[in-house]
């Protein structure tokens, strides 16, 4: 267990530096960000992002892109406006079941009819997104009644329910990645797919799991929305897939899929989303983030890509030292 502290580290050492250089600039930039309101408001923006990201990492790590998360975030938030008279936690649950269901049946007919997951998502983006419209009746529609949602305005210390739950997410897909049988298919069909279908792994199963969970983040995180701003609107996620996939690059889930971990999708939520508050702080408009975030990812980018190539380097040249080493000359 102790050995596992050091090696975890250093797996994790580059994101973790970079996360660590854009946290101390936001806080030279909006030094606010450590007060209390700063870190609660930091949390709340984390607790949205954190899940949509979250169900879209899943599914690049399967090998797969579900582009269609900002659109359910969008049909569900409607959703939860229309059922929330059941309740608070009856509204949630039923919200998330259904971006379950239908992120499951996503993930099992682009797997059982090999369909390329960028074209089938894309219509269903489309898809949900007009579902979205006829449900809300092409208007913004709010909540008759508040106090439903009264619990989710609550907090404890700098954490609210919003973000609580946001954080269980997270524990449990890490769970679920880490340890479960399916978890380890996941990593298997998106590092070697053939391979993994050849040695009897379930792609349509492991693909259902990953879209799944990508349909019941995104609801999730559309009724958390919705519920505590007390109204949705059918374009209210427009910009939330980029935002998403921006933090997953940022994080090190790689696009070619099986790699990556829950704890890469967290830091690069965590940068993108400390970003995110600092320029809200500095009164800066969402466009400015967005910059700051693609200005990062290129760089993350760049030192991945040097580092990869020193190591090259170093290997080589470790090569060529036991090569002419005078046990190799002897022999």
């Amino acid at each position: 267990m102790i050995r596992a502290v050091p090696s975890m580290v250093g797996r994790y050492a580059l994101r973790l530096v970079i996360m660590l250089i854009v946290l101390v600039a936001m806080l030279v930039l909006a030094p606010g960000l450590l007060s209390l309101a700063g870190t609660f408001s930091f949390l709340e923006g984390f607790s949205l992002l954190g899940l949509v990201a979250l169900g879209l990492g899943v599914t690049v790590i399967a090998g797969e892109l579900d582009l269609s998360a900002g659109s359910m975030a969008a049909l569900a938030a409607v959703l939860a406006v229309h059922v929330a008279p059941l309740g608070l936690v009856p509204t949630l649950l039923l919200v998330t079941f259904f971006g379950f269901v239908a992120g499951a049946m996503q993930g099992w007919l682009i797997g059982r009819l090999a369909i390329n997951s960028l074209v089938f998502t894309l219509a269903t983006l489309i898809g949900f997104g007009g579902l979205a419209w006829v449900v809300s009746g092409n208007r913004a529609i709010v909540l008759k009644d508040l106090s439903v949602t009264d619990p989710l305005l609550s907090s404890i210390g700098v954490f609210s329910p919003s973000s609580l739950l946001a954080l269980i997410a997270f524990v449990v897909v890490g769970i679920v990645l880490a340890f479960a049988r399916v978890g380890r298919e996941i990593y298997a069909i998106g590092g070697a797919r053939a391979e993994a279908i050849a040695a009897g792994v379930d792609a349509p199963r492991a693909l259902s799991v990953s879209f799944a969970v990508s349909g019941a983040c995104a609801a999730l995180a559309g009724s958390l929305a919705a519920l505590r701003s007390g109204s949705a609107s059918p374009d209210s996620f427009a910009t939330i897939l980029i935002a998403a996939v921006i933090a997953v690059l940022i994080g090190g889930v790689g696009l070619s899929g099986g790699r990556g971990t829950v704890v890469n999708i967290a830091i690069g939520v965590f940068v993108a989303s400390v970003v995110s508050a600092a320029m809200f702080a500095r009164g800066e408009a969402t466009s400015v983030a967005e910059l700051v975030m693609g200005v990062v990812l290129v760089l993350i980018l760049a030192a991945e890509y040097f580092a990869s190539r020193w190591g090259r380097k170093r290997a080589q040249k470790a090569l060529r030292r036991s090569r002419n080493s005078p046990a190799m000359t002897t022999a």
